[in-house]
């Protein structure tokens, strides 16, 4: 592993998964690509989290619509 990838996984605390595809795809690209990663790892990391936090917010919102249509359910046959 390059170790200036690790060492941006040890400080932005990355989730196991990210870290892995990441890791995947670095080795895969050409040296520049590489470069233009490590260079803009911060905005990478940014990115990442907002992603995480949005999946959060619309499973929690699945969530709630789906207990709300049990709640009506049972409220209707009940």
């Amino acid at each position: 592993m390059n170790t200036q990838l690790h060492k941006f996984f040890e400080k932005y605390n990355l989730k196991e998964k990210d870290k892995f595809e990441i890791n995947q795809i670095f080795w895969l690209l050409p040296p520049d690509k590489q470069n233009n990663i490590l260079d803009n790892f911060d905005t990478l990391a940014f990115r990442l989290e907002q992603q995480h936090k949005e999946i959060e917010l619309e499973r929690r919102i699945l969530v709630w619509d789906v207990f709300s249509d049990i709640k009506w359910l049972y409220s209707k046959y009940n």
